[in-house]
C-alpha cells in the first residue's frame, strides 16, 4: 500500500520563495512584453481607427478586414504562425539575443531583453492588441460626431488637421474607460509567449514546478502567480480610473 502525505502549505510556500529570482525575472519579462506591445498597439490602433473611419472606401475596407481577421482568430495561432513562418518560407534566422546581467540581493541574474522568440512575441501581441484598441478608439471617435469635423473645415482647417486637433483630443479622453479593458487584459495575454520559449512568468513557474531537488506543488505556484496578476491588474485599473477623473472637462 502506498501512502501519500499531504504537503505542508507553509513549507511549500517557503520553498517557492527560494525561487524568488526566477519569479522576478519572469515578472520583469512579462512587464517588458506588455509595455512595448501596449504602446505599439496604441499608436497602430489609433491609425487603424482613423483609416477605418475616414480613410475612404478602399482604405477603410482594408482596415476593417485586418481588424476582423485578427479579432476572429486565436492569439496563440497568430503567435505560432509568426514564429514558424520564417522557417516555413526558408528564411534563415540567426540566433541572437540581448541580455542584461545583474546582481540583486546576492543573486546573479540574467534578463533577456531581446531574442527571436521575444521579438516575435512582441510583434504578435502588438498586432493583436492594435486590432482591439482600434475598435475602442473608433467607438470614441464616433461619439464625437461628424459635425465637429464639418465645423473645423468651415473655419479653414483641413480634414486631417480637424481630426488631429479637434476629434482626437476628445476621443482619447472618452476612450479611457473602455480602453482600460485592453490595458488590463493584455498582461494576461502575454502568457501565450510561453509556447514559443519566452521565459516569462508561467515558463518560470513550470521550471519551479519541475525542479528535481526542491518540490513545490502546482497549486501553490499558480495561486501565487494569480495573486501577482490580481495585484498588478488592480493597480493598472485604479491608475486609469484616476487618469480619467483628472482629465475630465467640466460640463462634458
Amino acid at each position: 500500500m502506498i501512502f501519500q502525505t499531504r504537503p505542508n502549505p507553509l513549507e511549500d510556500f517557503l520553498n517557492l520563495l527560494g525561487f524568488w529570482d526566477h519569479i522576478l525575472t519572469g515578472f520583469i519579462t512579462m512587464i517588458w512584453l506588455y509595455g512595448i506591445a501596449l504602446v505599439i498597439g496604441f499608436f497602430l490602433g489609433i491609425l487603424l481607427a482613423i483609416i477605418r473611419q475616414y480613410g475612404g472606401k478602399v482604405l477603410s475596407q482594408v482596415s476593417t478586414i485586418y481588424i476582423e481577421i485578427v479579432r476572429g482568430t486565436p492569439l496563440l495561432a497568430q503567435t505560432l504562425l509568426l514564429f514558424y513562418l520564417p522557417t516555413t518560407l526558408g528564411i534563415p534566422i540567426m540566433g541572437w539575443e540581448v541580455e542584461f546581467n545583474f546582481t540583486f540581493l546576492e543573486k546573479d541574474m540574467t534578463l533577456t531583453l531581446f531574442n527571436q522568440a521575444i521579438f516575435i512575441g512582441i510583434i504578435a501581441l502588438s498586432l493583436n492588441s492594435a486590432a482591439y484598441q482600434a475598435e475602442y478608439f473608433r467607438g470614441a471617435i464616433l461619439s464625437i460626431g461628424e459635425g465637429q469635423i464639418v465645423a473645423a473645415e468651415s473655419i479653414g482647417m483641413s480634414r486631417l488637421s480637424g481630426i488631429y486637433h479637434v476629434v482626437l483630443p476628445q476621443a482619447l479622453r472618452r476612450v479611457i474607460p473602455s480602453w482600460s479593458n485592453e490595458a488590463t487584459y493584455l498582461p494576461k495575454y502575454t502568457v501565450v509567449v510561453y509556447f514559443i520559449g519566452v521565459k516569462e512568468l508561467f515558463r518560470e513557474a513550470n521550471y519551479i514546478m519541475t525542479h528535481p531537488y526542491i518540490a513545490v506543488t502546482p497549486l501553490t505556484i499558480y495561486i501565487f502567480i494569480g495573486i501577482i496578476f490580481l495585484i498588478m491588474i488592480s493597480l493598472i485599473s485604479k491608475g486609469l480610473d484616476i487618469l480619467h477623473k483628472r482629465t475630465g472637462i467640466p460640463g462634458l
